[in-house]
């Protein structure tokens, strides 16, 4: 009777521990790096596309004016799927137009930089540093009341949200150029 409930409890405890389904993160198409984006220029030809971008992942087999670049990344990690796309149009073997769905470009980069030094920069100068008895006791030491205790502030006290409201983004390099 031991023996089984040993067993039991044995397998009970294998199929706890080795019940849970692992999610492998799925990345397919071409990943684009925002430096080979950024040099890409109307008026280049197929094999400096290709130079700088690669082969694109799904050739259009009735249509060779347009070389499409997908790229798809999931992961248990984030909720929605990362999906982007870069669409190549030629005319005369010269690139004419570029549609840019996503696909980060050196400028972007550098104004997400921008924002994000000026947000942790704004961060410290906001932050207030407290001292000792202030963390041991969870104290203001000149009212000598707790910080949890103490009335809300009103809307007008309250310092603002450390993190400044973005500006909207410039246009990507390399969206179409033209009427569509």
């Amino acid at each position: 009777m031991k023996r089984l409930a040993l067993s039991t409890i044995l397998l009970a405890a294998v199929l706890l521990t080795t019940g849970c389904v692992y999610k492998m993160n799925i990345q397919q198409g071409n990943y684009l790096v925002a430096d080979s984006v950024s040099q890409l220029k109307e008026g280049m030809t197929r094999s400096q596309v290709r130079f700088l971008l690669g082969t694109p992942m799904v050739p259009v087999a009735f249509d060779d004016s347009r070389w499409d670049y997908y790229y798809f990344f999931s992961s248990r990690k984030i909720k929605e799927p990362l999906k982007r796309r870069l669409t190549v149009y030629f005319q005369d073997e010269k690139v004419q137009r570029i549609e840019n769905l996503g696909v980060p470009t050196q400028a972007d980069l550098a104004q997400i930089e921008a924002d994000l030094k000026k947000a942790i920069a704004e961060t410290r100068k906001n932050r207030k540093k407290p001292s000792l008895w202030q963390r041991m006791t969870g104290r203001d030491k000149t009212s000598g009341t707790n910080e949890s205790t103490s009335e809300p502030q009103s809307e007008a006290e309250k310092q603002p949200d450390p993190l400044p409201p973005s500006a909207p983004l410039p246009e990507p390099a390399g969206t179409p150029s033209g009427p569509t």
